[in-house]
């Protein structure tokens, strides 16, 4: 062994990139809820066989995984809501926030994209915009001059601030789709599972596809298996709703049904209203706690 082990380590001191701060706050507003978590393994065979035997389509499983959450949700729409203080923001149209690595200069950087409407898309339709939020052109963040504001604030002001305008439903209706789809398959080719800490309603970590043991008809046999970590906030969501979730998904994967084409054309409801700015529509209503609305004053 070389040098001298009794110098003192060597350290450099770097400012804490700006780009970081959004993804502080959001961590420090996941903490103080209230999640609990579902670890679900899933049999993927007839996924996998369809997906071999059209391999032109190129899907990808996050694709296939966030088509089936997003079916999912839509048959279960108490779910695609937002806790705004002492109401609910309920959502009438199913987008869902991806995790995607984007290339940049300097170095991979993480990025959410926003799946617009996405019970309605095919899982092809799915995996070009994920690959195409991958490596094109990263979309302008536009900082305005109140968000500028903001984030010269300390740390603690900025994220008192931010909790204040998450009770208003309005401005919490702006603070992104209330369900999450992350992927850790795309980094590390490794079973298991991961607890998240996001500060969404339902967020669906996927872990990656690999050939597990189970018994089937008295025999051990391999078959590909797919670990799902599904976060909920139990502010919004009780044990069984998130329970007859977890079973409709389970029944949506291991059935394949995303990967019927234009099965999310023809099973969802019509395009929600927009209003006069074109943003989706969402409803607000009181949050009911133990069968009483807490609530049912507008805060606007």
């Amino acid at each position: 062994m070389s040098g001298d082990h009794t110098l003192p380590v060597g350290y450099v001191v770097r400012r804490m990139p700006t780009g970081r701060q959004p993804v502080l706050d959001r961590l420090a507003g996941a903490s103080r809820r209230f999640q609990v978590h579902a670890l679900v393994e899933l049999d993927v065979t007839r996924a996998a066989e369809r997906m071999r035997a059209d391999p032109e389509e190129g899907v990808s499983w996050t694709a296939f995984v966030i088509a089936s959450v997003a079916r999912a949700v839509s048959l279960h729409p108490e779910l695609n809501a937002r806790r705004a203080g002492g109401r609910l923001v309920c959502f009438d149209r199913v987008d869902i926030g991806a995790t995607v690595e984007r290339g940049t200069p300097d170095r991979p950087a993480l990025d959410v994209v926003v799946v617009p409407a996405a019970d309605r898309l095919t899982c092809a339709e799915i995996t070009a915009l994920l690959h195409e939020a991958k490596v094109g052109q990263a979309p302008p963040h536009e900082v305005t001059r109140p968000m500028a504001a903001m984030l010269r604030l300390p740390g603690p002001l900025r994220r008192a601030a931010i909790r204040a305008a998450g009770a208003r439903p309005g401005a919490s209706a702006r603070f992104g789709p209330a369900i999450g789809v992350t992927s850790l398959g795309m980094f590390a080719h490794t079973w298991g599972w991961a607890i998240p800490l996001a500060p969404l309603t339902v967020i669906v970590t996927v872990g990656s596809v690999t050939e597990r043991p189970m018994v089937e008809s008295g025999a051990v046999v391999a078959r590909p298996r797919l670990p799902l970590t599904l976060t909920f906030d139990h502010a919004v969501v009780d044990g069984a709703p998130a329970a007859r979730f977890v079973d409709t998904l389970r029944e949506l994967v291991e059935t394949a049904a995303a990967l019927d084409d234009g099965a999310g054309r023809t099973a969802a409801a019509p395009r929600p209203a927009r209003d006069t700015a074109g943003r989706r529509r969402s409803r607000e209503v009181p949050l009911r706690c133990r069968g009483r609305p807490r609530s049912s004053r507008r805060g606007r």
